[in-house]
Formats: structure tokens, sequence, C-alpha cells
């Protein structure tokens, strides 16, 4: 994979977001990870998608054990922000053609604890599904289209502006140096909101006959 262009398209992001009221300590980095993790496995434990990858029973320790893993991967690599210092709310955004991440680069950085999670079966299960994932949203990706990865809000601050300050953020972005941006939701509540910042649906799908799959677009 081919990272080069990375570290230019962050900090252009992470410039802007500062010019914008974003703490430079909001920002993702080696130094605040953990702070990420722990809004992503608080504010995903009722999301259908990993809902549907435990079974039914969402596991927090073994997800927090995943995230860890996935976001020290992608250090440098894809752009981070949080609305204030208390991570309630985060939002994690590839450059355009950031190439994906995968058991390589897990194995590259694991620590030795990690090494019985990468054979876990959610993993190969998670795997899976972004194979799926990354077909639907492929057409819609190119030189000037950022992918948004993760939007989280722990399940106690949900509901209080926290994601919408960080979307609009990214749609201010956006819109002023022309780029684009990507998404995918499996919940068809979360349809109407982003439509209401912007985005435009563009493909709708089910994955294995029991979940909804729907690809954004904001132009």
């Amino acid at each position: 994979m081919n990272y080069t262009n990375n570290s230019g398209y962050i900090q252009e992001l992470y410039d802007y977001a500062v010019c914008n009221g974003i703490p430079e300590a909001c920002l993702f980095s080696k130094d605040n990870h953990k702070a990420y993790v722990r809004t992503a496995v608080d504010g995903y434990q009722k999301y259908s998608l990993f809902q549907h990858l435990f079974r039914g029973k969402y596991d927090t320790a073994v997800f927090t054990r995943m995230m860890s893993v996935d976001l020290r991967s992608r250090l440098g690599i894809m752009a981070g922000l949080s609305e204030n210092e208390n991570y309630a709310s985060i939002l994690l955004i590839e450059p355009p053609f950031t190439g994906k991440t995968g058991m390589k680069d897990y194995i590259r950085i694991a620590h030795p604890e990690d090494f019985s999670l990468l054979f876990h079966t959610v993993i190969y299960r998670l795997e899976e599904f972004e194979k799926f994932a990354l077909e639907k949203r492929k057409p819609y990706l190119d030189e000037k289209t950022w992918y948004l990865y993760i939007l989280a809000t722990r399940m106690e601050e949900q509901g209080k502006g926290y994601g919408g300050k960080l979307l609009s953020v990214l749609r201010s972005f956006a819109g002023e140096r022309g780029y684009r941006i990507c998404l995918e939701t499996n919940d068809p509540d979360n349809v109407g909101l982003y439509e209401h910042f912007g985005y435009r649906l563009v493909g709708q799908s089910r994955y294995q006959d029991v979940l909804d799959h729907f690809v954004m677009v904001y132009e």
C-alpha cells in the first residue's frame, strides 16, 4: 500500500478543523487513540452491524481489542476529530484512495496479547463484510473523495448534537475545498440523519439477506 499522499491530506483537514474550533488535543494521534477506541466501542454497542457480527451478544472486551488493533494500524493514514476533550463523539475519515488495511497490517503493529484476537471468528466475519462493503462503495471513490470510516457518540451523550457538529465541520471543509465524502450505514434510521446534512443516497442493498446496507455521498 502507498500512503505517501495521506500526510498532506490529513494536515489539510487538521489545519481547517483547528481554524474552525476543534482543539488540537482532539485530533487523532498515538497519544489519544485509546480515547477514540473507548468512544467507538461504547457508541456502537447497539449498532446493527456489530450486533450481527457478534450474533446478538455484543462483547465489549473483544471489540475493544479489535478497535485498538484497527486504529493503531491506521495511525498516520487516517484523520480523526473529536468535538471536545471529553471524546464524547468522534469522527474518523480516510483521505482519497487510502488502501484497505488487513491482517498483514494488524500483525505488523500487534502486541503479543493481540495475536489470539487476530484469529477470532468475529475478525473473519468483519473481513467478509468489508469485502462486500468495499465493492458497494468503490464506484463512488475517486481522487476527490474522502471515506467516512467511523462516526460514533457515547451512549449517554447521544442526542446532544456532538456528532452533528463534527459532520458540519466536515461538510464545510469538503464544500470549500471541492471534495466529496462517501459513507455507509447499516441502519435505515440513519439515512434521514445524513440526508439532513446534505448526503445523497446512491446505493442500497442487503448483506447476507439479514443486514441493510446504504451508501451515501456528500458533494
